[in-house]
């Protein structure tokens, strides 16, 4: 991840200055199926790690509309949105052409265009976790070529629904904008023979020359994963 101060927005929090993204990751998948997806995982640092909130006597007996809201999402400690920590779906990738870097510059993606059905939130792309287990969709995330291979910055926004805490409408909007985010590589499904998964890219990706195939390390599920090449 970039060293620069990303954060993320959320509107109708009472932290306004935004909450800093402590992890980010950008990655990939490979299916038993032979389907790629892609994933993202985004996590904040405690909701209360910049402000200035001291719990003394004069915190406590404060029970001021705004301190009493701050009080509860520092409850729930921090935010993580991940289509990877729940095993949400993720993004599947229709055209391999998509993760050709080349045609990623200033290019869109919709993802969960609202309404969504609450009922079925394991198949939306992402999970979140805000206020406990709420709901996201709507996703507009934006990719911006920053002349180094496999590196871009990422706009991210959609909307959320407290469903934790029992809303159904989606009232809370967000907004990331990510400095330098470098492509972490395509996790390969173990089942997969590796002759076979070698072959499928060298003839769907444009761009399997700046790749490599490596080994898992042992504290990973796959066998092997495709990365860049450093």
């Amino acid at each position: 991840m970039s060293k620069e101060n990303n954060k993320i927005y959320i509107s109708n929090s009472p932290f306004t200055n935004g909450h800093k993204i402590v992890d980010f990751v950008w990655s990939a998948r490979l299916d038993e199926d032979f389907e790629l997806w892609m994933d993202f995982h985004l996590e904040t640092d405690k909701y209360d790690e910049e402000e200035e909130y001291k719990d003394d006597l004069d915190e406590i007996d404060d029970i001021s509309e705004e301190n009493a809201e701050k009080q509860l999402w520092i409850n729930y400690d921090h935010c993580t949105i991940s289509s990877t920590f729940w095993n949400n779906k993720g993004i599947k990738i229709e055209n391999f052409k998509d993760l050709d870097f080349n045609n990623l510059n200033n290019k869109t993606i919709l993802v969960d265009e609202l309404p969504v059905d609450l009922e079925n939130t394991k198949d939306l792309a992402f999970g979140i976790s805000m206020l406990g287990n709420d709901t996201i969709a709507n996703h507009e995330i934006t990719f911006i070529d920053t002349k180094e291979v496999g590196v871009f910055d990422i706009k991210w926004k959609g909307k959320i629904a407290n469903t934790y805490l029992g809303e159904t409408d989606f009232d809370y909007d967000f907004y990331v904008y990510m400095k330098n985010i470098r492509f972490a590589g395509i996790k390969i499904n173990p089942n997969l023979e590796k002759k076979q998964v070698v072959e499928f890219f060298k003839s769907n990706s444009i761009h399997f020359v700046d790749f490599e195939l490596i080994d898992a390390n042992e504290f990973e599920l796959e066998n092997y994963v495709i990365k860049l090449k450093k």
